[in-house]
């Protein structure tokens, strides 16, 4: 590398340590990393439940106890008039209520219907969804043993029942922990925040100041400027990335089953497009306030349509069309894919054909209209 852009990098790194704004690089990212992973969970746990029991036996009181024994559940009341429920719902003291009718345990010794009332605050349908499955598995293990006994006599006359059995399997992430899929993605949104927005701002700064005409009356290349500004902002990129991962392995515990080597490598084609999409937004921007908004009109689609919070199957068909032009959508697949199903290269190549293909078009699109800018 010749001695101009060596100097230029030099010079960069200079400008980050005066305005501090390489600490803010370094530890911003980290901070948010801790945040985004003990924040971004679809884990529900510990949800308030108001159970009313208006049969109050000792068969009611057992059904009662395997919610208050359950993690999933925290039992915040017990009444025994149906509209305290209401009361409860109504001041956001409960999220599921429970409802036990007379005659609960009268029923259940003489085999006959038997019904309980799940009522649920709809206000949140994922988490409201969620829950109702949780407590029907409860009941249902609930009938199973009080039916015991009078299944086994059944059995002694008409013989074993027949059965169907489902054993699950979950592969790649057995316990099924939301952390195991959100907290991998948090390295691409926190990756995208970092090396778009401060490249953009930084160059926008330098127009404030009056640095860019300077650089321009020195005998240093327009092309020479460009590498020089956009290398210091790989090397951070890449050293957020690997601090980043080592975190999502040690403090949160998520086993990396691909290359951590490959994780890296392939975060360049992430890195080459934020830092294409923040040179184009630093040239089309006046002020850094105005590249701020401009970068974040770029960020939310990202974050959105990238399969990151929101399953994109399950989005509209023109949005799932949208998400293909979305470099982050194929770098949410090539991190998970490494983190959780230790995917190679070979496995990724289509999402790293397709975000070489947008780094190369974004990046050459940039730096032309960064060179006019210059010119």
């Amino acid at each position: 590398m010749n001695i101009p852009i060596l100097s230029m990098i030099k010079k960069e790194f200079i400008e980050m340590k005066r305005t501090q704004i390489i600490k803010l690089l370094i530890i911003a990212p980290i901070l948010q990393a801790i945040i985004f992973g003990y924040v971004a969970t679809t884990d529900i746990k510990n949800v308030k439940t108001i159970i009313c029991d208006e049969d109050n036996t000792s068969i009611s009181r057992s059904l009662i106890d395997k919610f208050k024994n359950s993690e999933y559940f925290k039992v915040v009341s017990i009444c025994y008039e149906d509209k305290l429920i209401d009361e409860y719902f109504r001041k956001n003291k409960a999220i599921i209520g429970l409802r036990i009718q007379k005659n609960f345990s009268k029923n259940v010794k003489k085999v006959e219907k038997v019904y309980i009332q799940l009522i649920a605050d709809g206000t949140d349908s994922n988490q409201s969804l969620i829950t109702l499955n949780r407590a029907i598995v409860i009941i249902q293990n609930f009938s199973n043993e009080v039916f015991k006994e009078k299944i086994e006599i059944m059995k002694k006359f008409i013989g074993d029942l027949p059965s169907l059995e489902v054993r699950e399997r979950n592969w790649f992430n057995p316990e099924l922990k939301s952390a195991n899929m959100m907290v991998p993605g948090v390295i691409g949104l926190i990756l995208m925040i970092v090396t778009l927005v401060i490249t953009a701002l930084a160059i926008v700064r330098e127009k404030e100041t009056g640095n860019i005409e300077q650089l321009i009356v020195t005998p240093i290349t327009q092309i020479e400027i460009i590498i020089g500004k956009i290398v210091p902002y790989i090397i951070i990129g890449l050293l957020d990335i690997i601090l980043i991962t080592l975190m999502c392995i040690l403090v949160f515990g998520i086993d990396m089953q691909g290359s951590f080597l490959l994780l890296v490598t392939l975060s360049l084609f992430m890195i080459m497009t934020n830092l294409g999409i923040g040179i184009f937004i630093s040239t089309v921007s006046a002020t850094q306030q105005q590249a701020m908004l401009t970068a974040i009109f770029f960020i939310f689609p990202n974050i959105l349509l990238s399969g990151f919070l929101f399953p994109i199957k399950n989005m509209p068909e023109i949005l799932q069309m949208l998400t293909y032009f979305i470099p982050m959508r194929y770098f949410m697949v090539i991190i998970r894919g490494i983190f959780l199903k230790g995917a190679t290269f070979m496995e990724l190549v289509p999402q790293v054909a397709a975000l070489f293909i947008f780094g190369i078009i974004i990046f050459s699109f940039a730096i032309a209209k960064f060179k006019k800018t210059l010119s």
